[in-house]
């Protein structure tokens, strides 16, 4: 396998999402056989499961990689921006 590219068993965070998008399109657009419907809500289970993992992964490493101004080490909490439409979460773009 080349660098960098996954396979399905394994994909990237950016490939489990593009194929949600996929499997949330074709169960709302189109006339599936209930088997069909089942696998993909299976399938799209385990690809939630397995970003929501991922996101998990990716908070621990930013707490660990808070800095204080002086540049020492400091574990701070990561908190996720609330993007409920709060102005003052528009300084830390």
């Amino acid at each position: 396998m080349k660098a960098g590219k996954k396979d399905a068993a394994n994909p990237s965070f950016e490939q489990a999402i593009q194929r949600l998008e996929k499997i949330v399109a074709e169960m709302e657009g189109a006339e599936l056989p209930l088997e069909d419907v089942l696998k993909r809500y299976e399938e799209g289970t385990r690809l939630v499961r397995f970003c929501t993992a991922k996101l998990d992964e990716a908070e621990k490493k930013i707490e660990i990689l808070q800095k204080k101004a002086d540049g020492t080490a400091k574990l701070e909490p990561f908190e996720p921006v609330d993007t409920a439409g709060d102005e003052s979460d528009a300084k830390l773009l």
